[in-house]
C-alpha cells in the first residue's frame, strides 16, 4: 500500500468538496483508509467571542483622555 500525504487549507469550498469526496470514496473502498484529520486547536467558544469582537464598532477616546 502507498501512503499520500495531502496538506490542505480545509476552509476553502474546493478543499472542502475534495475532503467530502475522498471520504466518500473511501466509505465503499476498504483499501482506502484516511488519518490523520486534524481539528481546530482553538476553542470554538473563544473563536466566537473573537469574531463576535471583530463585528462591533469599537469606541473612540481622545488622546487626551487615554491615561486617566
Amino acid at each position: 500500500m502507498t501512503t499520500v500525504t495531502i496538506k490542505i487549507n480545509a476552509s476553502t469550498r474546493k478543499t472542502q468538496y475534495l475532503l467530502g469526496l475522498i471520504g466518500e470514496i473511501a466509505k465503499g473502498d476498504k483499501n482506502i483508509e484516511i488519518s490523520g484529520t486534524e481539528e481546530s486547536p482553538y476553542n470554538p467558544e473563544f473563536v466566537k467571542e473573537i469574531l463576535k469582537s471583530r463585528s462591533s464598532k469599537g469606541k473612540a477616546i481622545k488622546t487626551a483622555d487615554l491615561w486617566k
